[in-house]
C-alpha cells in the first residue's frame, strides 16, 4: 500500500520506472523528498565546453541521452538534474534527479521525476525557480 496520493495523468512526482508501485515507489518519492529538502547549488552543464574526463564519470553523449542539464555535489553525492526535453502527460514531469555517492563508482539511483524545483535549490547566482531550460547539446 502507497503511503502517497499520486494523480495518474499529472504528477507532481512520478516513479522511474512509471509503473514502479508500492513500498519501492514510496522509497524512491522519499529519497526525492530528501534530497528536496536540502539546499543544493546547481552548476548548468557546458555543452560547448565540456570537460574531456566528463562529470562523475559520465560522457558527454551519456549525459545528453538521459538530458542532463546540471550537475551538483552535496552531502557527499554527486547529483544530476535532468530536463526532460519531451515532458507532460503521457511523458513524464518535466525534472529528473539521479545520484550516487562516490564510492559507489557504477551505482546510480533514479529518484523519479518532478515538475516543480524544490525551493531550497539554486542555479549559480539565482534561486529556484530560475533554473532554466537547456537548449543546446
Amino acid at each position: 500500500m502507497s503511503i502517497y496520493r499520486r494523480d495518474e495523468i499529472l504528477p507532481e512526482w512520478e516513479p522511474v520506472p512509471w509503473e514502479l508501485q508500492g513500498e519501492a515507489a514510496d522509497d524512491q518519492e522519499r529519497g526525492f523528498h530528501e534530497r528536496a529538502l536540502r539546499s543544493i547549488s546547481w552548476t548548468p552543464i557546458n555543452w560547448s565546453d565540456f570537460p574531456s574526463e566528463g562529470i562523475f564519470g559520465k560522457t558527454r553523449d551519456q549525459l545528453s541521452a538521459i538530458d542532463g542539464a546540471f550537475f551538483a555535489f552535496a552531502d557527499g553525492e554527486e547529483l544530476f538534474l535532468i530536463d526532460n526535453i519531451w515532458n507532460g502527460w503521457p511523458d513524464p514531469p518535466r525534472w529528473g534527479l539521479i545520484s550516487r555517492s562516490p564510492e559507489q563508482a557504477a551505482g546510480w539511483i533514479h529518484w523519479g521525476h518532478f515538475e516543480d524545483i524544490p525551493k531550497a535549490w539554486t542555479a549559480g547566482n539565482s534561486k529556484s525557480p530560475g533554473l532554466t531550460r537547456v537548449t543546446h547539446r
